[in-house]
């Protein structure tokens, strides 16, 4: 059971987290500076330090949030037998923010161009979202609907990068590429070469 200390400390670093968000949104990563999360927040200098050891770790923070979100709505992606359709609803779960948030994906992926202190801070970020698209082609290759002879980390890490480079390929375009159907051609052509039945379709999300 959670205690009322953890419950609190859970909501100052959400709250940390939130104006942080806000302020890079309207001044850009560069300009934004921890007294000004501080004043936005309305905590002290120091109680942001306890929660983020830089603004570098409260960006990144992002993704962290996005596999949480992931987690808690499973029942609306993982049901069905088909592997690549439960990569193509994690893709939407996870697009449905990203494209609610552009200005804010903005900063968050030129800031990452920059500060490779935000690319060691979501490494474990990244490593549990492969993770998960690695246990859901294992799955389907122990059903025999995958083809074995391939790696289910570096498939996952292929899914992990068609993500990454659709989402930065849709950011410079300023919101104009069609971020979930080159996604989901991308899938669809290494599900292609991975299909053991001949069943996983293209048709789109089910």
């Amino acid at each position: 059971m959670t205690t009322r200390r953890e419950r609190k400390k859970r909501e100052t670093r959400q709250k940390i987290f939130n104006a942080a968000i806000k302020l890079f949104k309207e001044h850009g990563f560069e300009s934004t500076t921890i007294d000004m999360i501080s004043e936005e927040a309305d905590v002290a200098r120091g109680t942001i330090f306890l929660h983020f050891a830089s603004k570098e770790a409260i960006l990144a923070h992002w993704g962290y949030d996005r596999l949480q979100e992931i987690e808690e709505r499973r029942d609306e992606w993982d049901y069905g037998d088909s592997c690549k359709q439960r990569v193509l609803r994690i893709y939407k779960i996870l697009n449905e923010v990203n494209i609610q948030n552009y200005d804010f994906m903005k900063v968050l992926l030129e800031s990452s161009m920059k500060h490779r202190q935000i690319f060691d801070s979501e490494k474990n970020a990244n490593v549990e979202l492969r993770q998960l698209f690695a246990d859901l082609i294992e799955e389907a290759q122990e059903k025999g609907r995958l083809k074995t002879k391939f790696n289910p980390l570096v498939v996952a890490n292929m899914l992990e990068n068609i993500y990454y480079n659709a989402l930065y390929d849709w950011v410079r375009s300023e919101g104009a590429w069609p971020l979930e159907e080159i996604m989901e051609e991308k899938v669809s052509i290494v599900f292609e070469g991975m299909d053991n039945e001949g069943v996983l379709t293209t048709k789109g999300l089910t």
